[in-house]
């Protein structure tokens, strides 16, 4: 059994690296537990398990451990980080679902995955708003202390929304033009891929932190004629939550 630890929260769990792997091991129609772990308790879990750090801290000396991480119990593994829990997979199980990382493109789908991280960025100041009303005590806590500097964020109003909503609008659709003239609905044609978990991924969690009903989410959905609403249509049938 594969074990993925990822971040419980009030409403749907994951954030929007986790959402990644969460995906990954769905196209891969591969069984797995979930186990919580709260953010200001990722790192003694990463040092008991045996998990690689996956950056360093702001002094650039000091190992930082994030989460995904997977726990594969039938080969003793323990994989940190979205990109290469997918290479582990697509080794491990090779014929359990689509490639999600095929020969010769991994560094193109880390670009592309990067790019996504930028596009979405202008949704930052609304994440940091909602997280800690969304995610349990203590990961709120450690969120508000050590990601916002002790200070809670105003969610953004009138024209600092507006101008939010315009660049992330645009970033979209730049995208979006990337998709043009492609065969099939994925990102390299017809068979979904990890660069397809990114783009899910950070539309979930958009999802989640707006709220499926609020007037922002809709608007995002319908952007690119309605591209990102259908594309988490589509990705629907992997989003097995346990």
């Amino acid at each position: 059994m594969i074990t993925l630890y990822d971040l419980p929260t009030k409403t749907v769990p994951g954030t929007m690296i986790t959402w990644r792997t969460r995906y990954a091991l769905n196209l891969k129609n591969l069984p797995f537990q979930v186990v919580d772990v709260e953010l200001p308790d990722v790192e003694a879990l990463a040092k008991k398990i045996g998990a690689a750090p996956t950056s360093t801290k702001s002094d650039g000396v000091s190992p930082f451990y994030t989460i995904p991480i997977i726990q594969d119990d039938s080969t003793g593994a323990v994989v940190s980080d979205s990109i290469d829990i997918a290479a582990y997979l697509d080794k491990t199980y090779p014929s359990s679902g689509p490639v999600l990382i095929p020969t010769g493109t991994k560094a193109l789908q880390l670009a592309f995955s990067s790019a996504v991280v930028d596009a979405f960025a202008p949704f930052r100041p609304f994440f940091a708003h909602n997280m800690t009303k969304k995610v349990n005590d203590a990961t709120a806590a450690y969120f508000l202390r050590v990601r916002l500097g002790g200070v809670a964020k105003d969610a953004p109003e009138g024209e600092e929304r507006e101008k939010l909503l315009t660049s992330a609008k645009q970033n979209l659709g730049k995208i979006n033009k990337w998709f043009e003239g492609s065969e099939g609905d994925f990102v390299m044609g017809n068979e979904p891929c990890f660069a397809d978990t990114a783009i899910c991924a950070f539309l979930q969690f958009t999802r989640t932190m707006l709220g499926e009903e609020s007037e922002e989410w809709k608007d995002v959905a319908s952007w690119d004629d309605g591209r990102w609403g259908k594309y988490l249509e589509i990705f629907k049938p992997y989003e097995k939550l346990l």
